[in-house]
């Protein structure tokens, strides 16, 4: 005699608190409630959902959590709608890596791997006014190299083009992370020569993409990303080598 084998649990339905987080989410993330929108007050929701304050509390700490609702006391004060930022992303990855025991020479390692191809995508799809705004961000770098927080917007806008170029958001988002992790990993303000290099290295990514020619991005993109790579081991050894940590 044969025994029919036991049905599959069925999933639980999430909690009332995570539920009304969900809805909340959804219309932020959706554009239905627009970011710096105040939400209604923790009184309000109580009405609208039917359920005890600390449920809506409780909804509001997820929220804020995730980096989608900040809560501002005082008067007038409540949940207001805000958007997550790639830091916040770059934080879960550096507690992952670290559980594994990655090193920022390993995240390196990675974008090695992946920029030639982000290169070649973004050649096949970038348009005019994304390559204006990347050299723009060239031009910025070279007009004062010594102001080293100025030169560092420069470069991020700079990189973040390429990555928006591929017209793929997970291709971007991935990459950004990445990017994010080994540029704080950073010490010190690298060397003007240094600087002046890259931005050198950058403008022929950038002539490749404006010249639409993937295979001449790809080995741009290529020869930029190995000599920040030499650069990284030959004077930041010790710093790259070191597991990567998670902090708050």
């Amino acid at each position: 005699m044969t025994t029919e084998p036991d049905p599959p649990p069925r999933p639980r339905e999430p909690k009332m608190s995570a539920r009304i987080a969900n809805r909340i989410a959804d219309d932020i993330l959706g554009g239905s409630v627009e970011v710096g929108q105040r939400l209604p007050t923790e009184k309000e929701m109580v009405a609208e959902f039917g359920v005890a304050r600390t449920t809506v509390r409780e909804a509001l700490r997820l929220l804020e959590s995730r980096d989608l609702v900040t809560i501002k006391a005082g008067i007038g004060g409540g949940p207001v709608a805000t958007r997550p930022e790639l830091t916040s992303l770059g934080s879960i990855v550096k507690l992952f890596l670290q559980i594994d025991g990655a090193t920022i020479s390993d995240v390196i390692d990675v974008r090695l791997m992946l920029e030639p191809t982000v290169a070649r995508e973004a050649a096949r799809h970038v348009d005019d006014a994304r390559l204006e705004a990347m050299q723009d961000a060239l031009d910025r770098m070279r007009e004062d190299p010594g102001d080293y927080a100025r030169f560092q917007l420069g470069n991020a806008d700079f990189q973040r083009g390429v990555y928006e170029a591929t017209g793929n958001p997970a291709l971007r988002i991935v990459m950004e992370a990445l990017w994010l992790l080994v540029r704080d990993a950073e010490p010190d303000e690298h060397p003007m020569a240094t600087r002046l290099a890259a931005v050198e290295m950058q403008q022929d990514v950038l002539d490749a993409l404006r010249s639409r020619d993937p295979d001449r991005a790809a080995t741009t993109m290529d020869a930029f990303n190995k000599e920040s790579a030499r650069y990284y081991r030959r004077h930041l050894a010790a710093v790259i080598a070191q597991p990567v940590r998670w902090q708050l």
